[in-house]
């Protein structure tokens, strides 16, 4: 693969982090706003499920666990910087944690929660593939570049 191809693949991967960081930092800033100003009706029976018994607390850390990680991570991949594809792993990982505990807190299923898991995962894999340049067979090298000498 040449460097023209190398530097190609790399700025569509960097523009897929991009596009999905930002998507999932928009709607979690919108469920932010919906938890906090009372758009969104999560029912007697959910709302005693959550700390404090307090939708707005949990519209907050929606913004502050998700949306601010994710909006971080798709401004620094906007930007090129090297440090992306470490935000873009963890706030991947804050994703698939969230979508993990949220279910047990709550104490329902819904549909939202493995199409938004599949979607942490998705960052978490672009971030790691901005870190990994492909070998000339296009494969990842994993876990180390060997050594010249």
């Amino acid at each position: 693969m040449s460097t023209f191809e190398q530097r190609r693949l790399q700025r569509a991967r960097r523009a897929s982090l991009v596009g999905t960081a930002g998507f999932i930092a928009f709607w979690a800033f919108a469920g932010a706003v919906g938890l906090i100003g009372g758009g969104v009706d999560l029912g007697d029976e959910i709302i005693a499920r959550l700390p404090l018994n307090s939708p707005a607390l949990a519209g907050l850390l929606l913004a502050a666990i998700v949306g601010m990680p994710m909006t971080v991570t798709a401004i620094l991949a906007l930007r090129s910087h090297p440090r992306a594809t470490l935000a873009g792993i963890g706030s991947g990982l804050l994703l698939l944690g969230w979508v993990l505990v949220q279910p047990l807190v709550i104490g329902q299923f819904n549909w939202l929660q493995p199409v938004f898991g599949l979607l942490g995962a998705i960052v978490c894999l672009l971030g790691w593939r901005l870190a990994r340049p492909t070998s000339r067979d296009g494969f990842p090298r994993f876990p180390f570049h060997t050594s010249p000498a």
